[in-house]
């Protein structure tokens, strides 16, 4: 599975542990997932 696989079950299910697999699995992607909720604008990613 990718990160975005990951995001999508953290979606569907809200699962945290699906969130700290796509957070692991963007990491090694080699994006930065930063864990600052105020790092993006409002419209990026988690809303």
């Amino acid at each position: 599975m990718n990160a975005i696989d990951y995001w999508q079950l953290f979606l569907e299910t809200g699962a945290p542990e699906a969130y700290l697999m796509y957070s692991k699995q963007l990491k090694l992607e080699g994006k930065y997932v930063s864990d600052h909720p105020g790092h993006c604008s409002e419209s990026y990613g988690l809303q």
